[in-house]
């Protein structure tokens, strides 16, 4: 029962990340309702895959990586005087860091690279993350045992 549940919720999940990366790549922005239901869907994945104990865990370890990132982008505003991080990639990852917070800051750290060389190569100053780090956080999943 655990495991259709978890698989339910998994599929589910990739629905709603899919859905928040064409979302931010066309508005820029990730809707607060659609936050709200890919961190309600990554607790219940959790849960049903690993049990309450590790979702508790990973709650943890999403407010801590979560709250550093913010307190980091505060202050980035105050001295830059210019966005650097969206809320809504935070967002993003707090969801994710439910699911598996190793994967969630080792994909979100890679998509921010992609991203880089995106803007390089796009000659940009900025380009939504969301459709970076979606694809790579699906990918470890499949790829990290």
């Amino acid at each position: 029962m655990g495991e259709t549940l978890g698989a339910v919720f998994g599929v589910a999940m990739t629905v709603e990340l899919i859905c928040a990366a064409v979302f931010d790549a066309r508005e820029r922005r990730l809707p607060n309702g659609l936050a709200l239901l890919l961190a309600i869907t990554a607790a219940l994945l959790c849960a049903a895959r690993d049990g309450f104990s590790r979702l508790l865990m990973h709650g943890v370890a999403a407010i801590v990586v979560v709250g550093a990132l913010l307190a980091f982008e505060m202050v980035w505003r105050r001295a830059r005087h210019t966005a650097g991080q969206g809320m809504g990639d935070l967002k993003a990852l707090f969801a994710l860091c439910l699911v598996s917070p190793i994967r969630a800051v080792a994909s979100y750290a890679t998509a921010l690279l992609v991203l880089a060389l995106g803007c390089l190569v796009c000659k940009k100053s900025s380009l939504p993350l969301l459709p970076f780090l979606v694809p790579v956080f699906l990918l470890s999943l499949t790829i990290w045992v």
